[in-house]
């Protein structure tokens, strides 16, 4: 599948496989890792929700086991089953034994091709739903990030938690999981598997177990664009006692713009790296004692739709206004002056010395093949990662920097002490 997009869309211009399977042995610990990326996500739900509880209700039974029967065989045998739901796609990950790798494979078709969506465990999904937003809601950071995201994404799906609301997870039913399941293997199943195997053999068994799913495809609809609210600037009540959470930014690229390295090196610059580095953190918390915590980001969330810019604060109500300030300020400069060689250098090799630690087992080559597949692009060769930062240079980040970050075009959320409903 090709890699070339035109920057003005949102998907890869060729159409990808099918059933996209890979598969790659991982020597030393004798596991595997299976993972499973359905094509759809919230991007392509009707209800909110229906991604996310479709796919934690993969592994709570099917035809031919019931949910207890599910866990009682993966924890003889030390497996993990999981189900997810996310904004680009929904699936499973499968964790066993080496030896048990055929045991893995039939697992996944199982659970995959022949789950049942019980409407008690969907009663009980819901109710981790409601659990987990309102643990979430507790969390005042948290809290403002949603008002945040609704700024800049509403309509999109990316406006709001996967969970959805409690009113839209009380809507939800079998029938309607069950659906979205399959229309979401019509378009498109990927498939991966790392660990201590012998690929030829693992992709056979996989050919035969997932051979329903070959032939056909169906398109996935774009879902509203990202317009974001109207206003510029939010306040509201967060929950918190005595701190302010400060976030300002606007969009920036999709996962396949041409800009997406550049602006990774500009994030780490500005504050995207490890521990207090960046311009943003260093000002704010380092020199003028501003926050407690200060982040920032230029490629936040990049999906199919484009991530964000984003400065974060933790600080004090009293000083939220100089904190603001003072991260606009860092932003025009950014613009005004560019960045040094010594700042590109090092944010670059900080990128690349995180390569290694992203291929050092099972589960992460797995994750990597899963998503190098969905996005079409080789994300489990070092050598093509590291190649993609080497090729640039301070002036292509500078004007990565100039296209993309808009101190004009910012949009501010302020969480503040007290409840809110």
């Amino acid at each position: 599948m090709t890699t070339m997009i035109d920057s003005d869309v949102r998907a890869p211009v060729v159409a990808p496989p099918h059933l996209d399977l890979r598969v790659r042995r991982v020597p030393g610990v004798p596991v595997v890792a299976v993972r499973v990326w359905l094509r759809g996500g919230a991007r392509a739900e009707a209800r909110p929700g229906i991604s996310w509880a479709a796919g934690r209700l993969l592994t709570e039974g099917t035809t031919e086991r019931d949910w207890r029967a599910l866990a009682t065989l993966a924890e003889d045998r030390g497996a993990t089953l999981h189900g997810f739901g996310g904004y680009e796609a929904h699936g499973l990950a499968v964790d066993a034994l080496a030896a048990d790798w055929e045991q893995a494979l039939a697992w996944t078709a199982e659970l995959l091709l022949a789950s049942t969506f019980p409407a008690d465990r969907l009663a009980w999904v819901r109710r981790q739903g409601e659990t987990e937003l309102e643990s979430e809601w507790d969390q005042p950071e948290l809290r403002t990030s949603w008002a945040f995201l609704d700024q800049l994404y509403a309509p999109n799906p990316r406006a709001r938690p996967v969970q959805g609301d409690r009113g839209s997870l009380t809507a939800l039913d079998p029938e309607s999981c069950r659906a979205f399941h399959a229309a979401s293997l019509a378009r498109g199943v990927i498939v991966s598997v790392a660990g201590e195997i012998a690929e030829e053999a693992v992709r056979e068994r996989l050919g035969e177990l997932l051979a329903p799913l070959v032939g056909g495809h169906a398109s996935l609809a774009d879902p509203p664009p990202p317009v974001g609210a109207p206003e510029a600037r939010r306040e509201l009540p967060s929950g918190a006692v005595d701190q302010a959470h400060l976030y300002l930014g606007h969009l920036t690229v999709p996962r396949l713009h041409p800009d997406h390295a550049a602006l990774e090196v500009l994030g780490v610059v500005l504050g995207a790296g490890a521990g207090l580095t960046g311009r943003i953190p260093e000002r704010l918390r380092e020199r003028e004692g501003l926050a407690y915590t200060a982040q920032a980001a230029t490629v936040g969330g990049s999906s199919s739709e484009p991530g964000r810019l984003v400065v974060y604060a933790a600080t004090s109500p009293r000083t939220v206004e100089k904190a603001e300030t003072s991260a606009r300020e860092e932003l025009q400069r950014l613009l005004a002056d560019g960045i040094t060689e010594d700042e590109f250098q090092e944010a670059r090799t900080y990128l690349l010395g995180r390569e290694p630690f992203r291929r050092e087992t099972a589960r992460q080559w797995a994750d990597l093949l899963a998503e190098g597949a969905y996005w079409g692009l080789p994300l489990h060769d070092a050598a093509w990662c590291e190649a993609e930062l080497l090729r640039l240079d301070r002036a292509q980040v500078e004007a990565a920097a100039r296209r993309h970050v808009k101190p004009e075009a910012l949009k501010v959320t302020i969480g503040l002490p007290g409840e809110g409903e």
